[in-house]
């Protein structure tokens, strides 16, 4: 038995469906069913997320709450001075700094949750060094700034990250033990291969398959956080490029995005029809009755899409972009999901799916039978042997 420290700068709460959380605590409780593992991280509102069965006496869960904008903006900005990534700096917490310099030398292995979280290891730690670097950032920003239009000062931004970014995450291989990745994907052209790379997919919760085809069918659903650019912009295209068209032929279908979204966000679907934001949801079986599919439909992907994996957990059948489809290792397009290549393809495999029963339950027969062999507790396995 080890004492881990599992380090995050993410929002580490049971209703957030962001990849990264999801990962990050599949991760904690799996390395606690042999070892003691403690986590911080940070949280919006200072509530500490606690599985019910973990032994907390054993294993303690502290929080350090986020700085407010302002403050997050002014570090950001002194990272960039140090020519740093911003996010280095937007991510920073004194408090998190002081707690993990005081604390090291308890554990023997140190895990550091995203490139971000690179930032907290003490130089004179001697234990096990581990970064969870999930997915290449770098090459997520480099995707992103050329899907934004050169009048987008948003545009500047991300190509100033993605060269800071890089940066950090080769300097990264030097300073760690242990680097993880989801998905060999891209790798190539972001870092060389090294023996400290390792790669362990994501996995999914097994939930009961609920998916029937029926004439009554009418929800697309979309499930992510919609803070999140990549996943806004998917969002943003389907209800103002593809539903419309949809509806033409079917007015009964309906875009169900579920997900954390802020207000701003949310004012930006204001004038589209028929989309229906449902939040941050406990129990997805109740609301994804009367499914035609879920759907992927980024065209700025990193890694591995956990929304596919979701779906295939439920028996939904899966539509998805080239660019999201890059990412997945276990499920065949074509046998148990279906790519699209642009707008217009998308609507006419909506409409076809809708109406087909034969493709729709093949679909999600197969999908189902595999994502059930891909569990968190058979995807984490590697990780027993890394620690």
């Amino acid at each position: 038995m080890k004492k881990i420290l599992f380090v995050s700068t993410s929002n580490l709460d049971s209703n957030n469906y962001s990849g990264d959380a999801i990962r990050a605590l599949n991760i904690i409780n799996y390395l606690r069913k042999k070892n003691i593992v403690d986590s911080v991280s940070l949280s919006n509102d200072g509530v500490l997320y606690t599985k019910k069965n973990l032994n907390i006496k054993k294993n303690k869960n502290y929080y350090f709450k986020k700085y407010n904008f302002f403050l997050r903006l002014y570090y950001a900005i002194i990272s960039l001075l140090k020519l740093k990534p911003l996010q280095l700096g937007f991510f920073y917490s004194k408090e998190l700094e002081k707690f993990i310099k005081i604390n090291h030398k308890n554990y023997d292995t140190i895990i550091f949750h995203l490139t971000r979280g690179g930032q907290y290891l003490p130089k004179n730690f001697k234990g096990n060094k581990i970064l969870e670097m999930t997915d290449l950032m770098s090459n997520n920003y480099i995707q992103t700034r050329n899907n934004l239009s050169l009048f987008n000062p948003l545009f500047y931004l991300y190509s100033l990250e993605a060269i800071l970014i890089k940066k950090y995450e080769k300097y990264c291989l030097n300073i760690f033990n242990k680097i993880i990745l989801v998905s060999k994907k891209d790798l190539k052209k972001n870092l060389n291969v090294n023996r400290k790379l390792k790669f362990i997919s994501n996995g999914v919760l097994l939930n009961k398959k609920i998916y029937k085809h029926t004439q009554s069918n009418y929800k697309i659903i979309f499930i992510g956080n919609i803070n999140y650019l990549p996943n806004k912009l998917a969002c943003l295209n389907f209800a103002k490029n593809i539903l419309p068209l949809l509806n033409k032929q079917n007015p009964e279908i309906k875009f169900h995005i579920i997900g954390e979204i802020s207000s701003i966000n949310k004012l930006s679907f204001y004038f589209f029809k028929n989309v229906k934001f449902l939040g941050k949801i406990n129990n997805l079986e109740r609301v994804l009755s009367y499914s035609i599919c879920g759907i992927s439909n980024l065209k700025i992907a990193t890694g591995i899409q956990n929304k596919i994996l979701t779906y295939a957990s439920y028996g939904l059948p899966i539509l998805s972009s080239m660019q999201s489809s890059k990412g997945i290792q276990h499920l065949i397009p074509k046998k148990d999901f279906i790519i699209f290549e642009d707008n217009q393809d998308l609507v006419e495999k909506l409409i076809f799916l809708k109406k087909n029963k034969s493709l729709s339950e093949k679909l999600s027969n197969n999908s189902y039978a595999k994502i059930n062999k891909l569990g968190w507790n058979n995807t984490l396995k590697k990780y027993s042997k890394i620690i």
